[in-house]
């Protein structure tokens, strides 16, 4: 049940039932973290600062005009900022939606950069789990690869969750968890302790030499 990562030592069903869970929890966790982060926080971040810019750059261009209006009559500067302001409005939110879009798209790489990271760093974790539970249970050959397959089919879904959850892909994905935990429901209930009985046929002789 504990979480070494030496393939030595043997896993059973309930270690590894536990392990994945709590991997399951803390990938899925960091993936919606950091893809929050790229998606919401940095880039309204930035889309304001640039709103904020916009919305500077046409007060001033109307108040210049406002004062170049007056021609030296007394000239209510707050007001004409006041009242810049309030008409810059519509134009702010205009270029506000073209302003996000823009900005979601320049961090949208980096968001999912940082999921395959975390999908490669829980399927490897998982993949070490894996491989110990079949050592345990004494699978060999093609289950292992089969096992491993499902192990990152399972990651990838976790960790790619946020993504598809944004996008309306849940489903259409949901074959991948699906086949995933299937592969691995031969490792989960394979036996327990047969890593005990690994090269214990002796052939009864004894090899000393007698002087």
């Amino acid at each position: 049940m504990s979480f070494s990562l030496d393939l030595t030592k043997p896993l059973g069903r309930l270690g590894l039932a536990i392990n994945t869970l709590v991997l399951g929890v803390v990938f899925y966790g960091i993936s919606v973290g950091a893809y929050h982060y790229m998606t919401h926080t940095l880039p309204e971040s930035g889309a304001h600062a640039k709103e904020a810019a916009v919305k500077a750059a046409l007060v001033e261009k109307a108040v210049a005009k406002a004062k170049a209006a007056a021609k030296g009559k007394a000239f209510d500067e707050k007001s004409a900022i006041a009242a810049a302001e309030a008409a810059a409005e519509p134009e702010v939110n205009k270029q506000a939606e073209k302003i996000h879009h823009d900005a979601a798209g320049i961090w949208a790489p980096f968001a999912l950069f940082l999921l395959i990271i975390s999908a490669t760093f829980f399927a490897g974790f998982l993949s070490v789990y894996v491989q110990r539970r079949a050592n345990d249970g004494g699978l060999k050959g093609l289950w292992i690869f089969t096992n491993h397959l499902g192990a990152w089919a399972f990651a990838s879904y976790v960790a790619f969750y946020p993504y598809l959850a944004d996008h309306g892909l849940r489903n259409a994905w949901a074959p991948a968890f699906i086949g995933g935990l299937v592969l691995l429901l031969p490792v989960l209930f394979a036996g327990e302790g047969h890593h005990d009985h690994d090269h214990d046929h002796g052939d009864g002789h004894d090899h000393g030499h007698t002087h």
